[in-house]
Parts: structure tokens; C-alpha cells; sequence
């Protein structure tokens, strides 16, 4: 990205010019920009210091440039400064740099539905800090500081909920170093901006330094707590263990740029938010009456109520009132977009590729299409029907586009929540008569607003409810007077649009409630139907949009369907639930409407109306009415009018008979497609003395079952017998009690169970038992709990890293007080186990070899050991074992070619070694077979050549035949100094330079935490050392086209 210098310059032709060198922009920058803006129109061109930029907030205008065919987010000057701290963060990130988009694509998956119902016990759990510190200034009549209070409280959130990093903001009365040192960046970022030239900054730059330093400092400590448990499904989890469908990760830097790139973005704009919305509130009073009933309607008169994830969507005119003051003072006030070829801007400014256009967000947001008088606070402009009359551009309070704020969602979940918490329990008192002062760091905020508060009565909150505001109708149930059910052989197809999950989950939900009414359901992808639909069963689609596109499995189905021709839909029968968020108001429901509109105009039936679900409104309500109609759509259509309502019904027989054959797990093997493999060979790898058990475990194929070398072997383990006892007791059940569960609802990821059972059998064979529970579930552990003292401890515990067995172990009256539901509530179903295959189909097509680390480490409670279930499972194996298993082929890029042109560089530590020990095996039979093949390397870690040297005496012989150059590395007995696979590749670098350019390909598996990332800054180096004039961000781009082409290919984990 060149420096914004030598970008062209802004064009003057025809557009007002103000040269403000003379003054500078002061203080207040945005607000100097604002007020140009109302002097001189819509768009304009500022000069300062010779440097001009143009800046526009008229609504066509910012229409085009929101259009991503012809403009790109522009990283300007301010942005330029702020990456000085956060480089190649989210926010900051040039758009070409290959960490936006794979950190994009890495951590999306963290702001899908299902992540936010994760975070909202945290969200729910800060803000009880912050509601006690403001009990106590009520108390003692202290008015508080509401901007400072909220970053407080954002900043504990995104702490705790990203990163599962506890910065206790309200444990002492000054605010955290982290906001102060981030604060002071803030402003040195923005007081660059009007710098003039020649000045001396060299203290303000020392003094940064310091800041940043101490930023990455906190972000070291927080990524440094998590490193000996890296797994989550928070943002740090994500950033530590996820890879990108290409099989890279995220190195070190970056992980430690996207870090305080949320902990900044993720707190200091929605407290600002927050900050001005209680200042609109504190300043209209009808409106402020109006959330009040809302909270009142949805609260009732508790003092202390604890809303539900699905409650806080139905908030609506509270996110109207957050809306509007998003609209008045958006915190991240401006963003700027680049032209990507030359074009003309609304017909009539010239801007050249590259040229910058900095949108003003206050100022659009008060464009004529917002009424007379748009400085007026009003949150019915936020009404759904005044929402749907206005273009989706005139409101940006996030950006634009897929550079859009990521993390929006969050934030107003979070900021919707806390309003209407603390509307619905205090006064609030403008005691200062506050004038707005809007202070400015790059970001906004009210300086210097305080409140008073008086704590409400429990009469207080007795009033009418609001209109509109009634009970929500739980029944799914179809009316009395359809059929029960429908005529036998009635199919449904159920087609998802998911990137994420979310839409796939809802289709599933919805194929297991019709099935209740005798349908016979299937769920799949809609790329699966691409080319044509059913026509014997009615199709439902559920479906999202991403950026305005199709999902990732459904672009296929919606190429189709954009071009298929008159009649393609005939006789089918249809149904759609779009899902999105009104947030991204430009692309709101934009695929599912499409794909609505498209059946229906090729002929397809409408089984029942459209129904639009909003994941930042009441998404489960949308869905339980769309649930409804379906189900009386299916009954009416199809209803078998022999089925008889239940209390006409012939009498049933006496009892109910079930034959049930096959053995105990095999409904469990069924749903993921195992079969019983048979061990026939089972040892230690390691010395016995080696800290670190390693395992060979050997199991023949069953009949028919085959695999091809580098393919990995998924594995249903069974729980320790002393952990099942254990856990029996802890949870006061005798291990030989016979269970009969039944789902009342088959779920797809419910328990697999065809018969009766024991406890013993529950717990060893189809229950996590080593997980630690969610904020949900220890909510729902404080709920039975009988005893007032453990239940106010339970509710108190945030990110505590005991498992269930142990919470309950503590709190002693737990004991015999979970019920059975409750219990299967708790205990996830256990999941198969993935391990790669270490032996050579090529050799031993009759078997497949695995290595096994064995996890037992200190428990993270800090009492007792954690055992790994898989690895704990196989290493107890003894020939004549079986265990249930199936093949899982691995990627077809990570296959190691065997011929005479492309040299292979194989790395791995540990049993990361699995899928090279069978490769090297293959080319072991080749060579024996007269086959020449292309140089081969294997660097490999061990602890120690005489304690894990895994298959040493194979291996070599390989070496010794021609098959492999060996490269271990030994990190207790290092030799030259090597005692990562890092090291070694830094030091044979030449060879390895050469072997690329002679098309060498490069294969990476086992950790991904430390060894991985350090294995990609060794090759970065190589480039750039062999590279003249090469920096990092070409060493990166370089890196990145090589795993592009699938020359540098990884298959990591992290634990």
C-alpha cells in the first residue's frame, strides 16, 4: 500500500476548497470536518499543510462508493497512524494483505448467532459488576461517570468474553493502565494528523512507544494465559487453533495485532455508544419513559432480573434508541473508501485509482432523507416501517461493506441489554443539567457526563403494558381441527445457506419438529440442488446472506437459479426462512428474498409466506411462527384425514413391544458411520522413562474397508473407568442403575440410544465427562442447586476451568439434586476422536497404524491430573480389542506425491510425524520396485534421540535406502544448536531455497500453537534474506502464494 503521500491528489474542480493549514483541525477534528461540511455542502475538499482530502456525506454519493465493484475501504492517514499499534489487525489491515482475509474468514465464525448466545452470560455477568459499583454511588448519593463506567464495563466484556482475560475494572477506582495507555495512542494517532511539518515530535513519539509497548505487553500476558489450554470458542481460541479452509493460521504477530485490535474496537466505541444513549435518554424523558415500559413489560418487578439472549431481542425500542443515537454521534465517526480504476464520482468528481473519499457519518446522518429536522432525537426513525422507506445507505455508524465492523452484533447485543438493566432499575438524574461536550479520539465520547442515580421501587415498574408488547405465543403446535399427522410416505426437503451454522441448525430444528407429524425429513446443503428441485416432496429453504452473496454452499444453487429458464420450478412446492441481521441493512435478507421471488416466478408453489428472522431482533420468535404455519401448511396439504385427534383414538394395546438387535453402541455407530476395528498389535513408542507416553496401536480393516496413506481415522473413545466412577459418585448415582431415555423429539445431535441402558454405559461410552461447562450451564447448576451459599457461588463464577464432575465435587449439594435431565443437559454427547493414519496403504493395505500422544497433564482446577478421553482410551488398547472407527480421507492437497519431479520437505514433531512415516514407506516399495523418485526431506522434534526418536530403526533404514533425508531435531540434547524444527530450517536454508525452485512442495503437521507458526517465520526469512529489497509483507505475500498454489501445505492442531 503506498504512503498516502504519493496517492493522487483530491480533485478541486468545481468543489469548494478550504484550506485550514492556518488553524490546523484543533481538538476536535471531526466535529471542525462536521461544521464544513454544513457551511459548504455535501462534498468538499480540506487542505492541510498542502494535502488534500475529500470528504463527502451526500446520500448518492456515499450510495456509489458503498459499491464494491468500484471502491475498497481505503486505509488513511488516521488509520496509517493507528497502525502503528495494530499493524495488520482487522481494522487496520490493507485489503491485499493476506491477514485481513484470513483472519476474517478465521474469525467470523465468532460472531455468528450461536457465539453471541455464548457471550451473553458474560455480557449478563459484567454488567452486574457495573450495576453493584452504581448500587453503591446511589447509596451514597455519588453521581458516576458514565463514559468512564462504560468503558469499564466494555472493556471487562471483550475481555473476558473474547479472551477469557479477567481485567477487573471495577476493582479499584482508576481506570485500567490498558484504557489509559490505549486512550493516550488514540490521541497521538490523531494529533498526528495535523502535524506540521518540520516540528519536533521526537518526546509524544517516545511516549507512544512506551504506550504500545505496554498494549503489546497485556496482549502477551492475555495470549500467554491461555497457552497451555488454547482451545475455545471465543476469538482467542478461534485465533490459536482454527485454520483457514486454505490450511494456514494465524502467526504470533498477528494473532497479537487482532488482539488489541478488538480489545480497542470492541470497547471504546460501544461504550461510547452506550455513553450517548443514556445522555438522549437522560435529556428526554418521554422516550426514557417509554424504555422503561419496555424493561418494566419484559421484567416485570424484579430488582435483579437476568434477561435470556432471546429476551434481549425483543428490546425493540431500546435498540430504536440506540439506533438514533448511533445516528446523531456514530463513535467510529468517519470511513474512507478508494476508487479501484479511474471513474467519476456521481457523474461529476474525477477520481483516479487509488484516490481516497473520506465519508462523514454524522453528516449523512443528517441528509434531508432523515426529515426537517435531523438534529431532533427521535428513535421512531428507527420504527421497521420508517427503516424499510429509507435506502440501507443513509445510516453507517459501522462502515461498509465486508470492511464493515466485524464485531457490530456484539456490541449491540451488549449495549441493548445494559440499557434497558439499568432503565428498568434506576432514575436517572441529569443533577448537573449537562451541556453535550463531544470529545474526540479518533473515536466519541461525552466528556465529562455524570448522573445521578435513585434506585426504583417495585411500584415503579407497575404500569400498563406497551402495545405491541404481548406475551410471545410459544405454541408450535397446529390447531385442533387439521389431521395429526401426515399420510404415510410424506417427504420434506430441508435446504441450508449456512457459512457458520446457524442456518444448517435451524433447518435441522425444523426437519426434527415436522418429523413429529410422520414426515420422513432430509437436510442438505442447497448446492446440492443445484440444476433442479423435487417435485414429489415439498422443498423449505433456510437461508443467509454473506455481504449480499450466497453462503459458501449455496452459490452453486444460486447460479442456478439466476439462470434457469420459464418453467424450471413448475410443480415444485416451496417454503423460505431468511435469516440475517438488520444491521447490515443494505443486504438484509437480500439471498433467501431472491430465492423466493426466483421460484415463484419460475412456476414454483408457495407452501406458505416468507418469513424474515432478524438474529439481532427475536430471531427464536420469527422462527417459532414460521414453525407453526409450517407445520398447519404440511397438515392441510397433506394431513392423512385417518389420523385421528389423540383423544378419538382406538385404544392402544397393553404394552409396547420393541425388538432390539445389534449390539450396544451400535446407534451411536450409525449416526457417525463407524464400524468395529480390531487391534491387533499395541506398544510404547517412548523410553520407559520418557515423561510423555507415546503409543503404536495397530488395527486390521474390516472387510471392505480400505484407506490411502496420509488419511486420518476418526475413533469413538470410551471414557476412563476411574473417571466414570468418580463422576457416579460426585453426582449420586449407582453405576448399575438401568436407564430408559428416550428423546421426546429425535435431535441430530442429541444422544444416540436404541435401548436400555446402564449409568456405567452413559457415562463411559456416550457422554463427555472431561468438558468444562458453558455460563449456561453453570446458570443452570446454581438453579438446582438447594443450598443458598453454593448457589450464590456458583452465579458468581466467571471462566472457571473446573469440568462438571469437579463443580460439582465442590459444591457438595448438588449431590442427588440434578436430575437425569438436567444431567444429559449437562453432559455433551461424545464425540469421535480424529488421528492420522501412520502406515502405508502402499505396504500394509490390511491395517492402519496409529501414533498416539497421550494427554496427562496437571488438571487445570490445579487438582489432580487431566487425562485426554481419546488418547487415554487408545493407549489402554490390547490386541484383541476393538474399537468403533472409520476412514476420514484427509485433503487431497496434503497427499505427498511420490515421482521423479517434485522434491517433498516434510516437518513435524512429535506423532505430527504419522502421515510422513507412511509416505516414506511408499517411497521405501517404489524405490524397491525400480521407481526413481525426487529428493524427499523429513525434519521432525523429539525430546530426546534416546527417549522419542519415534520408529527410529525404520526410519533409517528408509535413509539408508535412498527413500528419505532425515532431519530430526531434539530439543533436550540439541545439536548445533537446534532444538526446534525451526532452528534447522533456518540453518539449511539454502538447501531448501533450492529445492523450492526446483517446484519443491512442503508439508506441515502436528502443533500449531508454537511449531507451526515458527516454521512459517523460518520460510518467511528464507525469502526475504534471499530476496534483495524484500520486507515482511512481501516475505508474507510470498508465503501465501506458495500455500495459494498448495506448494506449502499444513495439517496442524493446537492442544
Amino acid at each position: 500500500m503506498p504512503d498516502s503521500a504519493l496517492l493522487p491528489p483530491a480533485p478541486t474542480d468545481g468543489l469548494p476548497l478550504i484550506d485550514i493549514s492556518a488553524t490546523g483541525p484543533g481538538p476536535a477534528p471531526l466535529q471542525q470536518a462536521m461544521e464544513l461540511s454544513r457551511r459548504h455542502g455535501p462534498a468538499l475538499v480540506r487542505r492541510l499543510h498542502g494535502r488534500d482530502a475529500l470528504f463527502v456525506s451526500d446520500l448518492d454519493l456515499v450510495t456509489e462508493l458503498a459499491d464494491e465493484t468500484r471502491f475498497a475501504k481505503h486505509v488513511g492517514p488516521a488509520l496509517e497512524n493507528v497502525r502503528a499499534f495494530t499493524a495488520d489487525g482487522l481494522f487496520t489491515a490493507y485489503n491485499d494483505e493476506p491477514n485481513w482475509a484470513r483472519a476474517h474468514d478465521i474469525l467470523m465464525p465468532a460472531f455468528a448467532l450461536g457465539s453471541m448466545r455464548i457471550y451473553h452470560p458474560v455480557m449478563y455477568q459484567v454488567s452486574r459488576r457495573l450495576i453493584e459499583s452504581w448500587d453503591r454511588a446511589a447509596h451514597s448519593g455519588s453521581p458516576v461517570d458514565v463514559p468512564g463506567d462504560m468503558t469499564r464495563m466494555t472493556l471487562d466484556t471483550i475481555g473476558l468474553a473474547g479472551f477469557g482475560y479477567d481485567f477487573g475494572s471495577f476493582e479499584g477506582s482508576e481506570p485500567h493502565p490498558f484504557v489509559e495507555a490505549m486512550v493516550r495512542c488514540l490521541e497521538w494517532s490523531m494529533k498526528r494528523l495535523a502535524r506540521t511539518p518540520g516540528s519536533d515530535h521526537s518526546a509524544a513519539d517516545a511516549a507512544f512507544k512506551a504506550d504500545a509497548d505496554y498494549l503489546a505487553q497485556v496482549v502477551d500476558d492475555v495470549i500467554a494465559a491461555r497457552a497451555d489450554a488454547p482451545e475455545g470458542d471465543d476469538l482467542l481460541g478461534l485465533m490459536l487453533t482454527a485454520r483457514h479452509p486454505d490450511g494456514s493460521a494465524l502467526d504470533t504477530a498477528n494473532i497479537r495485532n487482532q488482539v488489541i485490535t478488538f480489545l480497542i474496537a470492541g470497547h471504546e466505541t460501544t461504550s461510547g455508544a452506550m455513553s450517548f444513549a443514556l445522555y438522549y435518554l437522560a435529556k428526554h424523558p418521554a422516550v426514557l419513559d417509554l424504555v422503561r415500559r419496555e424493561a418494566d413489560a419484559l421484567f416485570g418487578d424484579a430488582a435483579d432480573p437476568e434477561p435470556t439472549f432471546d429476551e434481549v431481542g425483543r428490546l425493540t425500542y431500546t435498540r430504536q434508541v440506540l439506533n438514533e443515537a448511533l445516528r446523531l454521534w456514530p463513535t467510529a465517526a468517519a470511513f474512507s473508501r478508494h476508487a479501484r480504476e479511474d471513474t467519476l464520482l456521481g457523474g461529476r468528481i474525477p477520481l483516479r485509482a487509488g484516490q481516497p473519499v473520506t465519508v462523514l457519518a454524522p453528516m449523512l446522518h443528517r441528509q434531508p432523507v432523515w426529515g426537517d429536522n435531523p438534529e431532533l432525537f427521535d428513535p421512531s426513525r428507527f420504527t421497521p416501517e420508517a427503516e424499510a422507506a429509507r435506502s440501507p445507505h443513509a445510516f453507517k455508524p459501522f462502515g461498509t461493506g465486508e470492511r464493515a465492523c466485524i464485531g457490530r452484533q456484539f456490541a449491540l447485543h451488549e449495549a441493548t441489554m445494559l440499557l434497558a438493566l439499568l432503565v428498568h432499575r434506576y432514575r436517572l438524574v441529569d443533577h448537573a443539567d449537562y451541556d453535550l461536550t463531544v470529545k474526540e479520539t479518533l473515536t466519541l465520547k461525552p466528556e465529562g457526563f455524570t448522573l445521578a442515580l435513585v434506585p426504583r421501587t417495585s411500584a415503579d415498574r407497575k404500569h400498563p403494558a406497551l402495545p405491541g408488547h404481548a406475551p410471545v405465543e410459544e405454541r408450535t403446535a397446529a390447531p385442533d381441527t387439521l389431521p395429526a399427522r401426515v399420510r404415510p410416505g410424506t417427504g420434506v426437503l430441508f435446504l441450508h445457506g449456512s457459512n457458520y451454522g446457524t442456518c444448517r441448525g435451524l433447518a435441522e430444528q425444523l426437519a426434527d419438529d415436522v418429523a413429529a407429524l410422520g414426515c420422513d425429513t432430509a437436510v442438505a446443503p442447497l448446492d446440492t440442488h443445484a440444476g433442479a428441485l423435487p417435485t414429489d416432496r415439498p422443498v423449505v429453504v433456510v437461508a443467509a446472506s454473506y455481504n449480499g452473496r450466497p453462503t459458501d454452499d449455496a452459490a452453486e444453487f444460486a447460479t442456478w437459479l439466476d439462470g434457469a429458464p420459464d418453467g424450471a420450478a413448475n410443480d415444485v412446492t416451496y417454503a423460505v426462512l431468511g435469516v440475517g441481521d438488520r444491521n447490515w441493512a443494505a443486504t438484509y435478507q437480500h439471498v433467501p428474498t431472491r430465492i423466493d421471488e426466483r421460484l415463484d416466478a419460475l412456476g414454483g408453489t408457495r407452501l406458505c409466506e416468507r418469513a424474515a428472522a432478524d438474529a439481532s431482533g427475536d430471531l427464536n420468535a420469527t422462527v417459532r411462527t414460521f414453525t407453526t404455519g409450517l407445520r398447519a401448511a404440511l397438515l392441510t396439504q397433506y394431513g392423512d384425514p385417518d389420523a385421528a385427534p389423540a383423544d378419538t383414538a382406538e385404544p392402544e394395546d397393553a404394552y409396547e413391544i420393541r425388538e432390539i438387535g445389534g449390539g450396544p453402541l451400535d446407534a451411536a455407530a450409525a449416526r457417525h458411520g463407524l464400524v468395529p476395528f480390531t487391534v491387533t498389535e499395541a506398544s510404547s513408542l517412548t523410553a520407559p522413562d520418557h515423561p510423555r507416553s507415546k503409543r503404536f496401536v495397530r488395527l486390521a480393516l474390516p472387510e471392505g474397508v480400505t484407506y490411502r496413506t496420509g488419511d486420518h481415522l476418526t475413533v469413538l473413545p470410551a471414557q476412563d473407568p476411574a473417571l466414570v466412577e468418580r463422576a457416579a459418585a460426585a453426582f449420586g448415582v449407582g453405576l448399575d442403575t438401568v436407564l430408559d431415555i428416550r428423546a421426546r423429539r429425535p435431535r441430530r445431535d442429541g444422544l444416540a440410544l436404541d435401548r436400555l441402558l446402564t449409568v456405567r454405559e452413559l457415562l463411559t461410552s456416550h457422554v463427555e465427562l472431561g468438558q468444562v461447562p458453558t455460563p449456561d450451564q453453570v446458570a443452570l447448576l446454581a438453579e438446582a442447586n438447594p443450598c443458598p451459599p453454593e448457589k450464590a457461588a456458583l452465579g458468581a463464577l466467571a471462566d472457571d476451568p473446573r469440568t462438571l464432575v469437579e463443580l460439582v465435587e465442590d459444591h457438595p449439594a448438588l449431590r442427588g439434586a440434578l436430575t437425569w435431565p438436567h444431567l444429559l443437559d449437562l453432559l455433551p454427547p461424545l464425540k469421535p476422536r480424529h488421528y492420522s493414519i501412520s502406515s502405508s496403504a502402499e505396504r500394509s493395505p490390511a491395517h492402519a497404524d496409529l501414533m498416539v500422544s497421550v494427554l496427562d497433564a496437571p488438571a487445570r482446577s490445579g487438582r489432580g491430573r487431566f487425562r485426554g478421553t481419546g488418547s487415554t482410551h487408545l493407549a489402554g488398547l490390547r490386541p484383541g480389542d476393538t474399537v468403533l472407527a472409520r476412514v476420514q480421507p484427509c485433503r487431497e492437497v496434503f497427499r505427498v506425491p511420490n515421482d521423479s519431479e517434485t522434491p517433498v520437505v516434510m516437518i513435524a514433531a512429535g506423532t505430527g510425524l504419522a502421515p510422513f512415516r507412511g509416505a516414506i514407506a511408499d517411497r521405501g516399495a517404489l524405490l524397491a520396485a525400480g521407481t526413481p523418485l525426487a529428493p524427499a526431506l523429513c525434519y521432525f522434534g523429539c525430546d530426546h534421540p534416546r527417549g522419542d526418536f519415534l520408529h527410529a530403526d525404520e526410519l533409517r533404514a528408509a535413509e539408508a535406502a535412498g527413500a528419505v533425508s532425515l532431519r530430526p531435531v531434539f530439543s533436550e540434547a540439541p545439536e548445533a544448536g537446534h532444538a526446534f524444527v525451526q532452528h534447522r530450517v533456518a540453518a539449511e536454508a539454502d538447501e531448501l531455497w533450492a529445492l523450492l525452485g526446483s517446484g519443491a512442495r512442503v508439508y506441515v503437521c502436528g502443533d500449531g500453537a508454537r511449531m507451526a507458526p515458527g516454521v512459517r517465520d523460518a520460510f518467511r526469512t528464507l525469502f526475504r534474506d534471499r530476496t534483495p529489497g524484500a520486507d515482511d509483507a512481501e516475505a508474507e505475500r510470498w508465503l501465501a502464494g506458495l500455500i495459494a498454489d498448495g506448494l506449502y501445505v499444513e495439517d496442524v492442531y493446537a492442544g
